[in-house]
């Protein structure tokens, strides 16, 4: 099993402020402001053949990255490509397969910028090493702004029944939803103007409770109307969408 397993929080402000405002978490040990530029073809060529290119800033450095994703990842050895550059412009050259994929001639415009304050804590548990990042921002596009938040809490080393138990420490102090998609992959669909696909994030509700391990009912509601649901699982039980493997 690799060693880094990191699992996203979905937060209403409500929630996340009382979170913020307990003594889990205390003060961060780090904090830093963070933009990243997604950019993209005028025709959508690079998302339909499953690649990503997003230009990433923080202070005075720039950090470019391509990401390989469905078919196109199988046909790579690595699936992502990250390249400190000089500035704010793509990087086009033999350190990413986009041009092989696309020809010399690709022409990128930026899509969407995804600005954010990053806050981080360390947290030591048993003997287990956990990294919690709370990202709170704003996706703005052209004219158009819609707010993002989330919460990642990361096991950079250690017992994974640990990360499960932090999980169930923040869920005792903020109910929350498990985040499905991505910063980048939510902040896509707000440029594309699209609502059909999968759910953001699965909340603890009626129809969840059916797929998920056995449930306690809890009275405080995570989102809207929505029936909180209290859950109950072991390790081995954690459905598999709900966690991303570094």
């Amino acid at each position: 099993m690799p060693s880094e397993i990191e699992i996203k929080l979905d937060l209403s402000n409500e929630a996340l402020e009382s979170l913020l405002g307990s003594d889990l978490l205390g003060e961060p040990d780090d904090a830093l402001r963070q933009s990243s530029t997604y950019f993209e073809t005028d025709d959508r060529r690079l998302s339909q053949k499953g690649f990503s290119l997003r230009i990433r800033s923080t202070g005075a450095s720039y950090v470019q990255t391509v990401k390989a994703s469905g078919p196109a990842k199988s046909l790579f050895v690595r699936s992502e490509w990250e390249t400190p550059i000089e500035g704010n412009e793509p990087v086009l050259d033999h350190t990413s397969p986009l041009i092989s994929e696309f020809g010399p001639e690709l022409e990128l415009e930026a899509a969407f910028t995804v600005f954010i304050e990053r806050r981080v804590w360390n947290i030591d548990l048993n003997r287990s090493r956990l990294e919690v990042v709370i990202d709170r921002g704003d996706v703005v596009s052209g004219n158009r702004r819609s707010p993002v938040q989330e919460i990642e809490v990361e096991l950079k080393d250690g017992d994974l029944k640990d990360l499960f138990i932090f999980i169930r420490k923040i869920e005792a102090i903020a109910p929350f939803r498990f985040g499905i998609q991505s910063k980048s992959e939510r902040a896509s669909r707000f440029w594309t103007g699209s609502n059909s696909c999968s759910k953001q994030s699965t909340s603890f509700s009626n129809e969840t409770s059916r797929r998920l391990p056995p449930f306690e009912r809890s009275p405080r509601p995570p989102f809207g109307n929505s029936v909180s649901t209290k859950i109950s699982f072991s390790c081995d039980e954690i459905p598999k969408a709900f966690i991303r493997r570094g």
